[in-house]
This record gives C-alpha cells, sequence and structure tokens, in this order.
C-alpha cells in the first residue's frame, strides 16, 4: 500500500442486506479518497457481494466457527488479527458495532456508533450520533460514517456485480430447462428465513398463473435449497416442488441458488423480482431490479429496497401470509405504473 495515503477498514461482519447497503459508502469512500488502501473485513457467509467491486482493495474474511471447527477457525482468527494489524490502518469504520474487536486491530483512530452495551469507556473513537435506527434507513445510517470523514454524500445507488464465470454457467443450465434469454423473465423468490416472513405457495401459485395470463412469457423461480426439515439449514426444496406442480404447463424455470453468488448472477436475468425482505430483496436492488417486495414486521423505512423503483406490501397483522394475491396485483400494476412498462 503507498506511503502518504489514508488506510481505511471497514467492518461490516453481519449479513447479506446489511453490507449491500454498505456499498454506496463504499463508492463514495472512493470517490473522496482515490489514492486510499480500502479494504473491508466481511463474513465468509457475505463475502461474495463484494467480488468484483472496484472501489475495494482488499476483502478480508472473518470465519465462523461452526463452519471450520473450533481451533481451526481459532487458529485462522489469530492469523487474521495478525494480518490486520500489520495493517496499520488509519481509520477503522464500525458499520454495527464491534468495539470489543475492532481494538485489537491496532487503527489509529476508530468511528462507530455508540455501543449501548459498553461503558463510556469502550466506545468508538469518534462516536457518530444516531436517532432511532429503525426510522432511518440502512444507507443513510451508513452516509453518517462517512461525514466522519469528510465525505459530503454517501447515498448513491448500490452496487453488486455478477461474477461471469457464475453467470454462463448458470444461464446454461437455465436454458436446458426451458429458459429464453431473449425473452423478459419475472424472478420469483420464495424462500425466507423468518416464517413471519413467508408468503404462501398457493399465492405464487395464483400470483403466477395471473401475471402469465396478463403476458408474463416466463418466470425464473429462486429458492434456498434443501429439506424442510434441516434443523441446522432449513430449505425449500419441498415448497418449491409443491409449486412446480400446481403452475405445470406454465412457463416457471426453477432456480436454486446454493450460494449467495449464484443467487446474484440468477437474479441478474429478471427483469423485476417478487420477494419478501430480506438479502435476496437487496440483491435485487443491487442489481438495479424493479421490485415487489412483501414485509413482515420488520422495519419499512430502515430496510425498503434502496434506489430503485418497488412497491412494499405489508398488511396490520405483520405476517407477509396475510397479503392477498390481489393486494399483489394490484401492487404489480402499481409497479408498472412506475416502470411505465406492463411485462
Amino acid at each position: 500500500m503507498p506511503p502518504g495515503h489514508p488506510r481505511i477498514l471497514v467492518v461490516r461482519r453481519d449479513n447479506i442486506g446489511d453490507l449491500i447497503c454498505t456499498t454506496p459508502l463504499l463508492r463514495a469512500l472512493r470517490q473522496h479518497f482515490p489514492q486510499a488502501w480500502l479494504a473491508v473485513l466481511v463474513s465468509s457467509y457475505n463475502q461474495d457481494v463484494l467480488a468484483g467491486n472496484p472501489d475495494v482493495d482488499e476483502i478480508f474474511v472473518f470465519p465462523k466457527r461452526q463452519q471450520r471447527g473450533f481451533l481451526t477457525s481459532l487458529w485462522q482468527r489469530l492469523g487474521l488479527l495478525l494480518t490486520l494489524r500489520r495493517r496499520h490502518f488509519d481509520d477503522i469504520l464500525l458499520a454495527n458495532g464491534g468495539w470489543r474487536y475492532a481494538r485489537q486491530l491496532g487503527g489509529r483512530r476508530m468511528i462507530g456508533f455508540r455501543e449501548r452495551d459498553n461503558g463510556p469507556g469502550q466506545q468508538p473513537d469518534v462516536v457518530i450520533p444516531l436517532p432511532d435506527s429503525h426510522l432511518v434507513h440502512e444507507v443513510r445510517k451508513m452516509e453518517k460514517l462517512g461525514l466522519a470523514l469528510g465525505l459530503p454524500r454517501a447515498d448513491g445507488p448500490l452496487h453488486l456485480l455478477p461474477q461471469a464465470e457464475v453467470l454462463a454457467t448458470l444461464k446454461t443450465r437455465l436454458m436446458q430447462a426451458g429458459y429464453d434469454p431473449a425473452r423478459p423473465a419475472i424472478g420469483i423468490h420464495i424462500s425466507s428465513r423468518r416464517p413471519v416472513q413467508r408468503w404462501p405457495e398457493e399465492n405464487f401459485a395464483e400470483l403466477i398463473r395471473r401475471l402469465h395470463g396478463a403476458g408474463v412469457g416466463q418466470f425464473l423461480l429462486y429458492w434456498s435449497p434443501g429439506a424442510e426439515n434441516d434443523p441446522l439449514h432449513p430449505g425449500d426444496d419441498e415448497k418449491a416442488a409443491r409449486l412446480q406442480a400446481a403452475c405445470a404447463g406454465l412457463p416457471l424455470i426453477p432456480c436454486p441458488t446454493y450460494q449467495v453468488k449464484e443467487l446474484i448472477a440468477a437474479m441478474s436475468l429478471a427483469e423485476r423480482v417478487v420477494c419478501s425482505d430480506g438479502g435476496a430483496m437487496h440483491v435485487a436492488a443491487g442489481l438495479g431490479k424493479p421490485i415487489l417486495c412483501f414485509f413482515g414486521d420488520s422495519h419499512i423505512e430502515q430496510w425498503r429496497p434502496w434506489g430503485v423503483p418497488h412497491e412494499v406490501l405489508h398488511h396490520d397483522s405483520n405476517r407477509v401470509d396475510a397479503i392477498s394475491v390481489d393486494a399483489a396485483i394490484e401492487g404489480w400494476q402499481r409497479l408498472s405504473a412506475t416502470t411505465g412498462t406492463a411485462l
């Protein structure tokens, strides 16, 4: 790394959507400090989000214990800690807390939000005031970190790129299953980690039938693979199979995504995306896709799609399964009016 240029580390070890919502800050940092050495500390789960990102010079991956075993993970974490200390970062930006870990990294200055569970002596060097985070979008929250470094704005669009090799392989597989790359496709994502965020499969089936009747030519069906009763990593293989059976004869192309990089590539092929709030929704937004999204009990203002046309569907019960198909069709029509195309 060139001497005399700022060395900045952004720590973002949490979920996929959180890291995607940090990409406008990374872009603003690169534009404001074009000669800086910009690194990001991520988790092994969300690292694919930054693949090919031109704003990042180096990506460090924090290993999870359950993935590699306790002793192996402990050894790797020690090695990572020593590597990060040797970088001698000027500024360490804590996107979502982590003072106890970041204090070991030896950075000149730590910037972050007040950590509620820590006392006055266990706070970042620069504490950023933040109002009720549920009333502030995550992108705006990240923008406040940039203000501490003099960035005028960091509220641009999200940045996400599919990996070329993954996209090519996936497209070949989908074409063998009936996908026509010359026709617009609607992405239908049926998985959600939390039950309150899940829309019933019979609703998806009815929506697909009605949209097809209105002229939609083909659909890409996305889901997280795995058995429904898997205690560690439950998936939606059975739900997807039942949905495909209910939509027999319709152009519904199955597209399970085993890794985040596959999800990114798969969603890049869609013209629009229908999904629940969660990581997949932010992937769609990061790819610039118009979105029809279902929200349960999560905070809409904080987590709504950023920077793309979208329609949020929410029921007073805070349960996604209470949203009707008619409400989804009405949302689709509003989205069509916004984008200027009925698809």
